[in-house]
């Protein structure tokens, strides 16, 4: 038993000269850069500025560049035959015929007409060699072709969508800011409970071991009164059952320091477990009075906070939901770049205003527009509600912090008397006038006023915490606490 209580005060007293100090505000520091919670919010954070600069972008054109290869299954070609068949067709002869008969007076009828015909056949046999098929069978579009097109569209009126919908994104990142203020809030809170533990159950080790070297030196004294006849065997046994229970105390503090401070270094976002908290503990008073603190907790409660920048959102909501009751209007323009391959119909450049007015929508944006409004409503009453909550949480920890104040009034009247008889039952079980029963109860008795006197102050200091958490100001603990 001996063997192992050296081994752990061994261990606890090496950990101790190896830990490196940290104070309250370099844990918060600490927890601000590296807890992974606080990452991944911050993650978030940017995520929502991307997304605005994706809402700004609907302000300007968009430029689309596109190419196309196609192969149809045979070449398009316009035929006009029937065209040049219809020319040939023609009645040539009554023509010539018509021509000719300015002769007829000079050689005869029979003579003019005869040179007529064979003027016309002529003819025509001359204009059917020069207007050939092929010339009539126009080849419009190649069975293999390519296309390349640059297009741009720049909506210039959406019916009030674009611009409200950019104050949503931007309302967004403050929205994703609040929240990680909110989570930032959550975390230093933790920080500030994990680290005042640690430091807790430090205190707590330093006054078990007060308390089992005080026994321990007891014990001792009782042997040596047992040899001299002064004590019986049973007082000498009393203060060695004293002095085990001081030391079973004194290895379960030491197993709460180190989980304290394996979790404080989990906030932290470290491994190395290797850490000593210094800011003591101390009684904490509030710096202002409780109204201060409950309209301070109102105006900048991170929660409250976010449901004020959400019920803008929901503004803006409305609105976009509105916007579908407009038409949408938009300028755009097409340049083809590749024109070897384009048709007698497609032209090579060409621009305009597009105009699209969806005059029905089947009831679709009566229930959007109601729907945004119901939940603009939601928000209104979440946020009457949560100012309600944080009134009756300031209100919780104004009084906790009170009755931590009372308890230590109340300790430090006591704290005096049991110190005073410790030393009188010491002297008198010196002198063989007390047993060491008494002995070891006033040992016992101050050292539970010891903790409870820590405790007391612990507790003052959370609820100092959890106020300043209230207004989302938990990383200024520090300079409450040096005022």
């Amino acid at each position: 038993m001996q063997r192992k209580l050296l081994f752990i005060l061994l261990s606890g007293l090496t950990g101790l000269v190896m830990a490196e100090p940290l104070t309250l505000q370099e844990a918060l520091d600490r927890a601000k850069q590296n807890n992974p919670h606080l990452k991944a919010i911050k993650a978030e954070e940017d995520k929502a500025s991307s997304e605005k600069t994706t809402a700004r972008s609907r302000f300007l054109p968009q430029l689309t560049l596109s190419g196309r290869v196609t192969r149809i299954d045979e070449p398009i070609t316009i035929d006009l035959t029937p065209v040049r068949s219809a020319i040939l067709g023609s009645n040539y002869a009554s023509t010539y015929t018509s021509v000719y008969s300015v002769t007829q007076n000079s050689l005869g009828a029979a003579t003019a007409n005869t040179m007529a015909q064979t003027a016309a056949a002529s003819g025509q046999t001359a204009l059917a060699s020069q207007m050939s098929e092929d010339k009539f069978k126009i080849k419009v579009q190649d069975d293999l072709f390519f296309n390349a097109t640059a297009s741009l569209v720049w909506p210039i009126f959406t019916g009030g969508k674009i611009f409200p919908a950019y104050k949503a994104a931007d309302e967004n990142v403050e929205v994703q800011k609040a929240i990680s203020n909110a989570e930032e809030n959550n975390v230093l809170m933790e920080v500030c409970t994990r680290y005042f533990s640690l430091r807790l159950a430090e205190e707590l080790v330093a006054l078990r071991e007060q308390t089992e070297k005080s026994l321990t030196e007891h014990v001792d004294q009782a042997k040596k009164l047992e040899e001299g006849g002064q004590i019986s065997k049973a007082e000498r046994l009393r203060a060695e059952v004293g002095l085990a229970e001081a030391e079973n105390d004194l290895e379960d503090a030491r197993r709460d320091c180190s989980l304290a401070r394996l979790a404080l270094a989990n906030t932290l976002g470290s491994a190395d477990t290797a850490i000593d908290a210094v800011t003591p503990i101390q009684e904490a008073k509030a710096n202002g009075s409780l109204e201060s603190y409950k309209q301070r907790a109102i105006e900048n409660h991170p929660g409250i906070r976010q449901l004020r920048l959400q019920k803008k959102r929901t503004e803006n909501a409305v609105t976009v939901a509105r916007g579908d009751y407009f038409p949408t209007i938009a300028l755009f323009g097409q340049k083809e770049l590749y024109t070897k391959d384009l048709t007698i119909l497609q032209p090579e450049w060409a621009v305009g205003v597009n105009v699209e007015w969806n005059l029905f929508h089947g009831g679709e944006t009566a229930g959007a527009v109601a729907s945004a409004k119901a939940t603009q409503r939601e928000v209104e009453c979440m946020e009457d509600k949560a100012t309600q909550d944080v009134s009756l949480l300031v209100e919780d920890r104004w009084r906790e912090m009170g009755h931590a104040h009372s308890r230590i009034e109340s300790l430090e009247k006591t704290q005096e008397l049991t110190q005073e008889a410790l030393d009188n039952q010491t002297k008198a079980f010196n002198a063989g006038m007390a047993t060491s029963l008494d002995v070891v109860d006033a040992q016992l008795s101050d050292s539970r006023l010891k903790v409870a006197m820590l405790k007391a102050k612990y507790e003052s200091m959370m609820a100092l915490a959890g106020l300043l958490a209230t207004s989302g100001e938990v990383s200024q603990i520090s300079n409450e606490l040096e005022k």
